[in-house]
Parts: structure tokens; C-alpha cells; sequence
């Protein structure tokens, strides 16, 4: 799941720093002093983080298998049998199955992300998801260096190097914090004001449908960048949103959402503008 959340972009004691979202920072496990390895392309205002050294030979694996002993360990000796490096994994329970999680490098070694997952279901488990470029627009070579500090406050917040520029020109004034704990990946989004940022709540219905006729509706109006849940019970789905207003006004997106009768609440807020 991907969690979301967004910033200032601050000058402080000298340095150009962004304020670590809670929610962020409690999904990656972030911790002050903490090494980050980033990469940001020219022109792209985005920047792109991992506690990993991630590079294009890493893939990411999801596997489902029968919960029996025996099942995790063969999975890993299937690693490192063919000389892989596993730079993270995990697993947990799910009644009598296993979800495994794996990213793996296959720098110099003699085998494929595809061969690997052709022997796991020949194993009896099967693949959801194996390859880590379905989700990255580009093969990541993370070469810089970033650290995670903490103000006087408490509060985490991630060293910039220089002054950021922000979508749609200017300085960067404030930030979208997209969180991918599966891999622990951090994209951060750099805004100016004249991008016209907003952060949408809304709170839906729990019935099918109800969030795709929300996005549909905001999509109009708003070029979506990140959505994540809030929290989700048996009565309604909590999300928040955030996206640049390209159409009309916020009166008018306020309106239309309000008139969908799968929204229960919804609120509007502009960021810096």
C-alpha cells in the first residue's frame, strides 16, 4: 500500500530541508541520521529515495505458497542457490498460506528474474508480481547520498543538496511525500505555488464503485499525483489525495463532490497557494 503525505520546503541554519510526514516516516521506519540513497533526474522534479542500494538489475518478487514447514526455506535456498542477493524480504500468515516478499539483486550472476520465478512455480508457489521495473517508470541507478535529520521538535525532516525547484516553475515551496514500503522507496514531488497543489479528504460510502466514481469526478478538474487510505472500517473508506487544479475553480470541484452521493464528506484544501 502506498502512503502519502506532504511538506514545506524550508530553508533552516542554512540547509533546504523537508519535513518527514508521520505517516511517512512510520511506514519506511525512518530514523534520524539515517542514510538514503536518491536519484533525480533534470528537469523531472521528483526525487527518488531508498534505504536501498537499488539498481537495474533489482527485482522485487510477491509469492504466495502453502503455509508448511519447509515452504519459506525453500523459497530462500532457491536464492541462494543461484548466487542471488536478497537485499530485503519478509513473510506473514494468511489463514494456511504464506505471502513471501523479496527484492533481489541480480548483478552478476547467470540467471533471470524470469527463470527464478518459472522454478518458484515449479516449486508449487506462484508469482504475483516480480518485476520491480512494472512499478518504476525507469531502471534506478541510486548513486546520491541523502541523510534524514531531526529539528529541536522532534521531528524528522530529509536533507536536501541546494535549493529544489518546484512543477510548474519557481521555487519549490512545497513537497509530496509518496511512501512504498515493499521496497522502501520514498518519491518526493516538488511544488511551487503556480502548480495550484491540493489535498483532497474525502470519506466514502463502503459500497463498489464508490472510489472510482470519486477519482472520476476529481479527475476532471485535477491531475492526480498520489492517493492513499487513511483508514478503512465497516462503515466507510477514508482517502486523501493530492493533485495540481488544471480545470475551473475549487467552488466547482467542491460542488461536484459534494453532490456524489458516494461521498459521505469531503474537503478541499489548497497547498501554498
Amino acid at each position: 500500500m502506498i502512503v502519502c503525505g506532504h511538506s514545506n520546503v524550508a530553508a533552516v541554519d542554512g540547509e533546504w530541508r523537508v519535513k518527514i510526514d508521520e505517516r511517512v516516516g512510520k511506514a519506511l521506519d525512518l530514523f534520524p541520521g539515517q542514510t538514503l540513497f536518491g536519484v533525480s533526474a533534470e528537469g523531472s522534479r521528483r526525487l527518488f529515495l531508498s534505504s536501498l542500494m537499488l539498481n537495474p538489475h533489482v527485482s522485487y518478487f510477491r509469492v504466495f505458497m502453502e503455509d508448511v514447514r519447509g515452504s519459506l526455506a525453500t523459497i530462500t535456498r532457491l536464492f541462494s542457490d543461484k548466487g542471488i542477493n536478497i537485499l530485503s524480504g519478509g513473510a506473514f500468515g494468511f489463514g494456511n498460506i504464506w505471502v513471501s516478499e523479496y527484492i533481489a539483486d541480480f548483478k552478476d550472476v547467470d540467471v533471470t528474474p524470469e527463470k527464478i520465478a518459472a522454478e518458484m512455480e515449479g516449486l508449487g508457489g506462484f508469482v504475483t508480481i516480480r518485476e520491480i521495473t512494472e512499478l518504476f517508470p525507469r531502471a534506478f541507478e541510486l548513486n546520491t547520498v541523502y541523510e534524514i535529520g531531526e529539528d529541536g521538535e522532534g521531528d524528522m525532516y530529509l536533507r536536501l543538496q541546494g535549493q529544489p525547484e518546484g512543477m510548474a516553475g519557481g521555487r519549490a515551496e512545497q513537497a509530496v511525500l509518496k511512501a512504498w514500503p515493499n521496497v522502501q522507496a520514498l518519491f518526493v514531488d516538488f511544488h511551487s505555488a503556480d502548480s495550484k497543489l491540493l489535498r483532497i479528504t474525502a470519506k466514502i460510502g463502503d459500497v463498489p464503485g464508490s472510489l472510482f466514481t470519486l477519482s472520476e469526478t476529481i479527475g476532471i478538474q485535477v491531475n492526480m499525483h498520489a492517493i492513499s487510505e487513511q483508514h478503512h472500517d465497516e462503515a466507510s473508506g477514508a482517502w486523501t489525495m493530492y493533485g495540481t487544479l488544471e480545470i475551473g475553480s475549487l467552488k466547482e470541484l467542491e460542488e461536484k463532490l459534494a453532490g456524489l452521493s458516494a461521498v459521505l464528506g469531503v474537503e478541499v484544501e489548497p497547498l501554498g497557494w
